[in-house]
């Protein structure tokens, strides 16, 4: 004699396969299953699913929205003014004159001699005094306001 070993079934074909079972046996008038009928309501694990389905879209959507709000950061400007280059010694200084309510003007010079290279505050004030005759000279043309 041969030992059967039956297929192995996952939860859902036990489950679908017990449906059957209990159909036709209700067809066949073998079994009254109204009290089993009333556990196995296929509208509650339909409706449970809709729900987990609502609840899911309504996560996505909050995920979506705040996709959206980080790729598109909210910049606001805290000062207005001008920036003026001028170069002297073989040297880029940047003149930066803020036009709002406090007015003052700072200059930075590029610490290399390339565009990737960090700016750096200028400090001495003979250095500051020159750079403003230069301004004046070649931005300004040397004529006052």
């Amino acid at each position: 004699m041969t030992d059967f070993q039956p297929t192995p079934q996952t939860p859902e074909q036990v489950a679908d396969g017990l449906r059957n079972a209990f159909r036709q046996a209700m067809k066949d008038g073998v079994m009254d299953a109204t009290p089993y009928l009333k556990q196995m309501t296929f509208n509650t694990d339909i409706e449970k699913t809709e729900a987990e389905i609502k609840v899911l879209q309504k996560k996505l959507e909050l995920l979506k929205e705040i996709e959206t709000h980080k790729s598109q950061p909210r910049m606001e400007a805290e000062r207005s003014g001008e920036v003026h280059i001028v170069f002297y010694n073989k040297k880029t200084y940047y003149r930066i004159e803020y036009t709002d309510e406090y007015g003052y003007v700072v200059w930075w010079r590029r610490e290399k001699q390339d565009d990737t290279s960090r700016l750096v505050m200028v400090t001495d004030k003979e250095t500051e005094r020159l750079l403003e005759g230069l301004w004046f000279n070649e931005v300004k043309g040397g004529k006052y306001d």
